[in-house]
């Protein structure tokens, strides 16, 4: 009796149901937590809790002009008084730096984990799932999130999609860039807030696919060192003696290595562009009629080796 196999379908709804069963236990939990507490205070000192969050936020406000007035950091852990104001000024700078380096990093972290970026609609919901808070954009000066996304061009590029949707790609440093080209070789992840993503993504061309991998860094164009040993090795075989033509090429490279050549995963747009581009001196092109070839670096009949044809007398003459 063979064994059943379930759809791509099947799977990516299991995948869905167990998400959303995850973020109701986390939501549950959560208001399990607010009904007991409800909005609590965490000024060092204080504990009160509010049932109402308006009052929630007047009460903390509150303590934030009072500690402003008194030149009195109100940043956790630190509580630092000052006696000039502008010593206080360049100290609480100082504190915003820091945050942005902390926000920064994990604004990359939501999104880069995202193979094609994610929707605006959602970023805020995920990135506070990840973090535990919202992005507090107001302390940089930003009126709104959008704004803060879009005044941070080295982190995130903001890109519109039709029908007033907003697609955003984290932008890699050197610090994360081969983070962000692993996860361009990943399989395209369905699950949670990306599952929308997805959708969206699902109707747009080809064009604004190949700008999120540019923007993002993650197809470098360079080809794995063992695909090229194990190319070099296949077209050396006998039985492509005369050369290994460009239209067999993806189909005995499956039967011969049992995966498929996957060249868009590393960048490439097309076969002749991996071939030309990504296999540069570990294999040779031949031009055989109207169509390419692939032989062995140094063979005589290659671009880089070959002889000029020689014209027959008859045509010459004419």
């Amino acid at each position: 009796m063979g064994t059943d196999y379930k759809s791509k379908q099947e799977l990516e709804e299991e995948d869905w149901a167990r998400y959303r069963k995850k973020q109701q236990d986390i939501f549950q939990r959560k208001q399990a937590r607010f009904e007991a507490e409800g909005f609590k205070c965490k000024t060092e000192g204080c504990g009160k809790s509010f049932f109402d969050f308006n009052q929630w936020q007047i009460h903390v406000t509150k303590h934030q002009d009072d500690l402003k007035a008194a030149m009195i950091c109100n940043q956790p852990k630190c509580g630092k008084k000052f006696d000039n104001r502008k010593a206080y000024n360049e100290h609480c700078e100082t504190h915003k730096v820091e945050l942005k380096a902390r926000i920064v990093n994990s604004i990359r972290a939501v999104l880069m984990y995202n193979k094609h970026g994610l929707l605006l609609e959602v970023f805020e919901q995920e990135y506070r799932g990840m973090v535990g808070k919202p992005i507090p954009y107001k302390f940089f000066g930003f009126t709104c999130m959008y704004d803060l996304l879009v005044g941070w061009p080295e982190v995130v590029e903001v890109t519109h999609l039709g029908g007033g949707q907003v697609l955003l790609i984290g932008v890699p440093d050197k610090n994360t860039e081969h983070i962000a080209k692993m996860v361009g070789n990943q399989r395209d992840n369905r699950e949670g807030f990306n599952r929308r993503t997805g959708q969206m993504l699902a109707r747009v061309g080809a064009e604004v696919i190949h700008k999120i991998e540019k923007v993002s860094g993650r197809k470098s164009r360079m080809v794995p060192e063992f695909m090229k040993k194990q190319i070099e090795q296949l077209i050396e075989l006998d039985m492509f003696e005369a050369g290994l033509f460009l239209s067999e090429f993806q189909q005995v490279y499956e039967q011969e290595f049992g995966y498929p050549l996957d060249f868009r995963s590393y960048g490439f747009f097309s076969l002749e562009d991996f071939c030309f581009y990504g296999l540069q001196g570990s294999v040779a092109m031949s031009l055989d009629g109207f169509s390419w070839k692939l032989l062995p670096v140094g063979h005589q009949e290659s671009i880089s080796g070959g002889q000029p044809t020689k014209i027959p007398g008859e045509v010459r003459n004419n």
